[in-house]
């Protein structure tokens, strides 16, 4: 049934799939997993979703107003996955490692803000060096800055 649950904070959809056991990963508890006939831990099934072995089931946007893409998994879908799967399918799933991500050192500058938080205003720029890795600058100084970020330019060195 579409529509939003206010009260809830969710689509009625999203709370159809809560009451079926699709939850986000986020949400899925180990006794969600055990009462599904899972023997493995949480960190094993939540490396199995990172993996792609235990697919999303579907999805449902998030509240407010970013309408967000939230996958929803389904326990019982991962138990009937893994004992389908032979031991060499299970193995690999397991091993699967995230690729590493590539670090580039760069440097660029960042806004500084004042003022209030109704009425914030530009102070000046704060000139950095860093290190890019995914989409975080981690900077020499401390402290990280997200790359994509509005209001920071950078290059690599």
């Amino acid at each position: 049934m579409a529509g939003y649950n206010y009260y809830e904070g969710m689509s009625n959809n999203a709370l159809d799939a809560y009451e079926d056991g699709k939850k986000p990963l986020s949400r899925i508890t180990a006794l969600d997993l055990k009462l599904a006939g899972w023997r493995g831990t949480k960190a094993e099934a939540v490396r199995l979703a990172k993996s792609e072995f235990w697919k999303p089931c579907e999805w449902h946007h998030s509240g407010g107003t970013w309408y967000n893409e939230v996958y929803f998994y389904d326990p019982v879908e991962l138990v009937e996955s893994w004992n389908d799967a032979t031991n060499e399918e299970r193995l690999n799933a397991l091993k699967k490692e995230e690729p590493k991500a590539e670090e580039k050192r760069v440097r660029g500058e960042f806004t500084i803000w004042g003022g209030t938080r109704q009425r914030p205003r530009k102070v000046g720029s704060q000139p950095f060096i860093g290190t890019l890795k995914n989409n975080w600058i981690f900077l020499d100084d401390g402290g990280k800055k997200k790359a994509s970020g509005n209001h920071i330019r950078w290059e690599v060195v």
